[in-house]
C-alpha cells in the first residue's frame, strides 16, 4: 500500500464528507442570504437554520445524502473487487433500500431521480434497462448521478477510460439517461487521474472533459437520450467563465448566472469545475466558495471537496475540519482509503 495514494484517496472522501456537511445549511439559498444569516462569508461548519425545510434536526458537521450514497457506491464497488456490473449494483442497491427506509425516505433529502428508483426498488418494478420510454424530460437528469460516483475513480486511478466506464456502471441504475452518464464519467474521469503522483489541476481538468465525451458516448448507446443540456458544453463554457475571472468566487458568480448552479447535472458538473479552475485545485477556496455561491450547496461542495481532496491529499484539509466530519459522523474515512488502496494493488497485480 502506498502512502501517496491513501493520503489522497482519504483526502478524496474526507473532502467530499466536508463539502457536503458545510454545505448543508445553505441549501437553496441564495449568496446574499448566505452572507447575511453568517455575517460574512461562511467558512465553517454552521447549524441549520429556523426556517430549514429539508435537513430537519442536522446538526453543525453532519453529512447527507451526498455522502450517505457514496458510502453504498463504494461498499458495492468493494465487495466486487472492483469488478461492479450494472445489474449487479441493481441488487446491492436494491438491498440497502429496503433495509434503510428510514434513511432515505426521512423528509426531502434524497433528490427526486434517486427517491423515485427508490420507490420502484422498494416495490419491486424497476427495471433500468426497460426504463428508454417515454417519461418526463427531467427525470434522471439531476445530480445524484454525480455525487457518488467518486469510488468508481478511487477504483481505477491513473486509469480515466476505466474509471468512466465502471462510473457507468454504478450510475445506470438510478439516472438511465444520456446527460447523467456523461457527468458521472466526467468525475470519476477527473479523480482517477487527480489520484496519480503526476496531477495538477491541468491535467484533471483535460481527463473531465475527456470522460464527460467518454460518458456521453456510452450514454448514446444504452440510456435514455433527452437531447437537453449535455455537460459536456456547460463544462468547457464554464471553463471559459473562470478563465475570465478574479477569483473563484467571480468564478463561481458568472457561472451560477449564465449556466445555473442547481439540480441539473449540466450545471452541477459547470459550477464544480469552473470553481475548481478557478481556485487552481485548492481544496479550502474551492470549497468555500461553492458553500457560498448559493444553489444546490451541499452537493458542489462535496463534488469539489472530493475532487480537491483526490488531488492534494488529506493534509492538505484544515485538519479541523477533517477531525469535525469524524467526530460528527464516525465515517472512518482512512479505512476506507486503505480498502481502495488494497483494491488497487490486486489490480495492478493482476494486469
Amino acid at each position: 500500500m502506498t502512502n501517496h495514494l491513501k493520503e489522497k484517496i482519504w483526502g478524496s472522501f474526507s473532502g467530499l464528507a466536508i463539502g457536503d456537511a458545510m454545505g448543508m445549511p445553505f441549501h437553496e439559498l441564495t449568496p446574499d442570504e448566505i452572507r447575511d444569516r453568517c455575517g460574512g462569508l461562511a467558512a465553517t461548519f454552521f447549524p441549520i437554520f429556523e426556517d430549514e425545510f429539508i435537513h430537519i434536526d442536522f446538526q453543525p458537521g453532519q453529512v447527507t445524502d451526498d455522502t450517505t450514497l457514496t458510502v453504498v457506491t463504494a461498499k458495492a464497488i468493494l465487495k466486487y473487487n472492483g469488478h461492479i456490473s450494472a445489474d449487479q449494483f441493481i441488487q446491492e442497491l436494491a438491498d440497502w433500500v429496503k433495509n434503510n427506509q428510514e434513511i432515505w425516505q426521512y423528509g426531502g433529502v434524497y433528490g427526486p431521480s434517486t427517491k423515485l428508483a427508490f420507490n420502484h426498488y422498494l416495490n419491486n418494478k424497476f427495471d433500468a434497462h426497460q426504463d428508454r420510454t417515454r417519461s418526463w424530460c427531467y427525470t434522471g437528469t439531476s445530480n445524484g448521478a454525480v455525487m457518488r460516483v467518486s469510488p468508481a475513480g478511487w477504483a481505477r486511478p491513473g486509469q480515466w477510460q476505466e474509471a468512466a466506464k465502471l462510473a457507468c456502471e454504478v450510475i445506470y441504475p438510478t439516472h438511465p439517461t444520456d446527460v447523467a452518464l456523461s457527468a458521472a464519467a466526467c468525475q470519476a474521469a477527473a479523480i482517477s487521474e487527480a489520484l496519480t503522483p503526476s496531477a495538477t489541476f491541468s491535467s484533471v481538468i483535460f481527463a473531465a472533459l475527456a470522460g464527460a465525451k467518454s460518458g456521453e458516448e456510452i450514454g448514446k448507446k444504452v440510456a435514455r437520450q433527452t437531447g437537453q443540456r449535455y455537460p459536456l458544453p456547460n463544462l468547457e463554457y464554464a471553463l471559459e467563465l473562470a478563465e475570465k475571472a478574479k477569483d473563484p468566487f467571480e468564478a463561481a458568480d458568472l457561472i451560477r448566472r449564465r449556466v445555473g448552479s442547481h439540480f441539473h447535472v449540466a450545471e452541477t458538473i459547470a459550477t464544480v469545475f469552473g470553481i475548481f479552475y478557478a481556485a487552481k485545485g485548492d481544496p479550502e477556496l474551492s470549497i468555500t466558495a461553492a458553500i457560498n455561491n448559493g444553489g444546490d450547496t451541499d452537493t458542489i461542495a462535496s463534488i469539489l471537496g472530493a475532487l480537491t481532496g483526490a488531488l492534494h491529499g488529506v493534509k492538505a484539509l484544515p485538519e479541523e475540519w477533517v477531525q469535525t466530519i469524524e467526530r460528527v459522523n464516525q465515517l472512518d474515512c482512512e479505512r476506507m482509503a486503505e480498502a481502495f488502496c488494497l483494491l488497487d494493488e490486486d489490480s495492478l497485480a493482476n494486469r
